[in-house]
């Protein structure tokens, strides 16, 4: 079931993307207008040319397109790319094409649709607008020291949130899950973000091709933090059963630390995060943090 439902919407997508170039293709070698016209090896020459040229058209098609409607296209980015960075964080927790959760991915991807990229729309053109200081070059460390703090904290939030509601799980526990999860998105996101951002803050992107810019850096955040965890090939990888109902980046990175012993799950008392023989509490079920015993 999942094979069928992951190569129908592939091949729908791919093809939507690529029609025109498709039927040029075939109508290269549908139609024969002698060896004179095209030569075998023209053919081949003029259909290579136009897949050397797929990513270029298809960019400014993209950057064309989202003048139009800025907030439902930048929607739509960040919902393929969350949806397809859960599928990578979904591999490297174990799960194979027969057991991946798709309806998991696709509450990844709605959370994408519905806060992340419009949220990040709003915010970038905030950014733009109040942090750009008249172009100064350091105006782009102070849009990287807004969206690494206040902006991600916030951002993680809504996305857990969301996530927690399309999957009806109790307010309670998805708060529980937000505030424990918290300080180590922000931890991860510092590894990574920080570097991307001097780019994606820059006048070197333009304004509506920065979503696109995130987003695609989100992918391959994940797919390197999953090949760096998966780096021990030799070693058994465990499943990681339960999702933590966070960002993509977030889920491989907390998995990974479930994996080590570094986090673990107490029914009780909330995520706990290991270190050597101590272990600490960080987020209780009913109030503030607290030290735990090792």
């Amino acid at each position: 079931v999942n094979l069928l439902v992951i190569s129908t919407f592939g091949i729908g997508i791919v093809y939507s993307l690529l029609e025109t170039d498709i039927r040029a293709i075939f109508a290269l070698y549908y139609f024969d207008l002698g060896p004179d016209v095209y030569p075998g090896f023209a053919r081949w020459v003029v259909a290579l040319d136009l897949i050397l040229r797929l990513p270029g058209e298809l960019l400014h098609q993209y950057e064309a397109l989202v003048p139009t409607n800025p907030v439902f296209y930048k929607a739509c980015t960040s919902g393929v790319a969350y949806t397809f960075g859960d599928f990578v964080s979904q591999i490297y927790q174990g799960r194979t094409l027969a057991s991946l959760d798709l309806p998991r991915s696709f509450r990844s991807g709605a959370a994408g649709f519905i806060g992340h990229g419009p949220l990040c729309h709003y915010w970038m053109l905030t950014m733009e607008q109040y942090l750009d200081f008249g172009g100064a070059w350091w105006g782009t460390g102070v849009k990287v020291l807004a969206d690494q703090t206040v902006w991600s904290l916030y951002l993680n939030a809504m996305y857990s949130f969301l996530i927690g509601t399309l999957a009806f799980r109790a307010p309670g526990d998805v708060w529980r899950d937000v505030r424990a999860t918290s300080w180590p998105a922000l931890r991860s996101s510092w590894r990574f973000w920080p570097f991307v951002h001097c780019i994606s803050f820059s006048h070197a992107v333009p304004l509506d091709l920065k979503l696109l810019w995130v987003d695609v850096m989100e992918i391959v955040w994940v797919t390197i933090l999953s090949r760096v965890a998966n780096q021990d090939e030799s070693a058994e990888q465990p499943v990681v059963a339960e999702a933590f109902g966070v960002d993509p980046s977030l889920e491989v990175e907390l998995s990974r630390q479930v994996v080590a012993g570094e986090l673990r799950y107490a029914t009780a008392s909330g995520w706990e995060a290991c270190d050597e023989e101590a272990c600490y509490v960080l987020a209780p079920a009913g109030g503030g943090g607290g030290g735990g015993g090792g």
